[in-house]
């Protein structure tokens, strides 16, 4: 009898257990069916005026929805734009209303209003909870705590109608869109940021080159807590994560990123900022000013000049002389046109691939760099560039090191200055005859001092950030920082003197046109002697006449 009251009771239990889960499953059914059919009434109420065919443009904000992770994940258009005290008659009164302001009256009409981001936070953290307190911690929300709206919230940063992962490529805080998002409030720290190496680097397609999210994490802690990834005791870490060579370089390159970096409270490095400042000067300021005097001073004259030049030839024929058919005087040895072929080859590269770097804005920076095979290759390039730059000066500089006689007479003296006033005075008309010059004239040997000069300052400070890790342990950081504004300006300086003076008289000038060869052939042509260098062609006449004389 106990054995069949157990047997009984066992088969009541089985019974019970298989009607509770078959309930469980049809409830759990009927659930799903009822969520599906609400996320589908929901959308389709709301589909009625925000849908793709239709205008403005914000109508086709349910097209980006049905494509988001809240869609999948069964979060509906009520879900966040329906007030949460509102529901039954209320919500079919306002979506079933026949006009815009009654369906709104109780919705969140303007989701980028002040008044409506705190709603949003509040929405976005009833399912975010843990990114809610992250939040709320942060810079954004203790400014937004400190005043009566906030400046800052969820929907400013996240589209809750694309709702991607951090990680797509559509999400706004996706490395590059990050750029743009946080741009729009923090206008100067996205300028400086685009002043910098890694600003420009992402720019022109180095997809290594950190951009916003990187260093700050989005909900960023202020950077007094410990916690936060840029504070002092951290920001070290942070950069070893792409400057891991130079962390492991030794105890050297380690104190140079910890305490020239890490330490940095204006980051000057990483936002291009000034380190030294008084009121509205800096050091910077100067550099910048200085450099703009020149361009517009040097450029200018040397500018004015070249046209000048090109009118009076054009305009009243010099040069037209019955020896123009004459043979061409030997000018120039087969090494010196080597050093000048070497030099203006690496000279063309070091402009092209450091000037995309300078403004890589530019289109034409940009098509540089595509045609090298991306940003990579232009950085290798611009190095080779450089160290054949280096080796042509090191070989030009040996006759003086050496203290051989430089040939030519290269050296300015009291008679240069002489024929720059009679020179600028006959091109202005002022006077009859151009003055008579030797083998260089007075504007060749300025422009040859001024690449010599220039030339050092560009090796010096491109020395200084070329191998950054090591040199910063002697120096202070600033001097990289001013050794990439002058860099950069010395660049424009050269490239623009040598266009506006060199190619002129190299291409442009009606007495060599289309092309001086002597560059090629190392002859000049009797006419240009007899205008430009009478002295040297006088000197070279003399000693034909004493060879044939012997």
């Amino acid at each position: 009898m106990l054995r069949g009251v157990f047997i009984i009771l066992a088969s009541l239990l089985w019974l019970s257990v298989a009607v509770a889960q078959e309930s469980d499953y049809g409830a759990g059914v009927s659930i799903k069916k009822n969520t599906a059919h609400r996320i589908k009434e929901n959308a389709e109420e709301c589909k009625q005026c925000h849908e793709e065919a239709r205008r403005p443009k914000r109508y086709e904000s349910i097209k980006s929805w049905l494509k988001s992770r809240h869609a999948a994940e069964g979060v509906t258009c009520i879900d966040c734009h329906l007030k949460k005290d509102m529901k039954g008659q209320a919500f079919y009164a306002a979506v079933t209303a026949q006009n815009q302001e009654d369906a709104h009256a109780a919705m969140v009409g303007k989701p980028g209003s002040k008044e409506n981001k705190a709603y949003f936070i509040d929405v976005c953290g009833g399912c975010h909870q843990e990114r809610l307190a992250e939040f709320k911690a942060s810079v954004h929300g203790l400014a937004d705590s400190n005043g009566k709206t906030p400046g800052v919230s969820c929907i400013d940063c996240h589209d809750s109608h694309l709702a991607p992962l951090v990680a797509s490529k559509t999400a706004r805080l996706y490395r590059g869109n990050d750029v743009k998002t946080c741009g729009r409030c923090h206008k100067d720290a996205r300028s400086s940021y685009m002043q910098t190496f890694h600003g420009k680097q992402f720019h022109l397609g180095n997809t290594l080159a950190p951009t916003c999210i990187y260093c700050h994490r989005g909900h960023e802690l202020p950077t007094d807590d410990p916690a936060s990834f840029i504070h002092t005791g951290n920001i070290g870490g942070m950069c070893a994560g792409c400057h891991g060579k130079a962390i492991h370089a030794g105890t050297g390159a380690d104190v140079m990123l910890i305490q020239n970096l890490s330490q940095d409270s204006t980051r000057k490095v990483t936002h291009f900022r000034d380190p030294v400042t008084a009121g509205p000067l800096s050091i910077a300021f100067m550099i910048n000013s200085t450099y703009l005097a020149m361009v517009i001073g040097i450029v200018g004259f040397f500018t004015l000049l070249s046209t000048r030049d090109y009118i009076t030839k054009t305009k009243d024929g010099v040069c037209k002389t019955d020896n123009d058919t004459k043979k061409s005087v030997k000018r120039f040895s087969v090494s010196w046109r080597l050093q000048h072929f070497f030099w203006a080859l690496s000279f063309i590269v070091l402009a092209a691939t450091g000037l995309s770097l300078k403004f890589p804005e530019s289109v034409l920076s940009q098509a540089v760099v595509w045609m090298l095979g991306g940003e990579g290759q232009r950085s290798v390039m611009h190095r080779i560039a450089a160290i054949v730059f280096m080796s042509m000066a090191v070989i030009h500089l040996l006759p003086y090191l050496l203290k051989l006689k430089p040939p030519g007479k290269i050296f300015l003296n009291k008679k240069d200055l002489i024929d720059a006033f009679l020179h600028t005075s006959y091109l202005f008309g002022r006077a009859d005859h151009m003055p008579l010059m030797y083998r260089y004239t007075w504007y060749q040997k300025v422009e040859y001092w001024a690449t010599v000069v220039g030339g050092f300052i560009v090796i010096i400070t491109g020395l200084v950030m070329w191998n950054f890790s090591p040199i910063a342990i002697q120096i202070p950081v600033e001097v990289v920082f001013y050794s990439q504004l002058i860099h950069g300006w010395e660049a424009i300086l050269a490239v623009l003197v040598v266009f506006v003076q060199h190619f002129y008289h190299v291409f442009l000038n009606p007495d060599v046109s289309p092309m001086d060869s002597s560059w090629l052939t190392g002859k000049t042509s009797y006419k240009v002697m007899e205008h430009d260098h009478p002295l040297e062609l006088v000197e070279i006449e003399s000693r034909e006449d004493k060879a044939d004389e012997d």
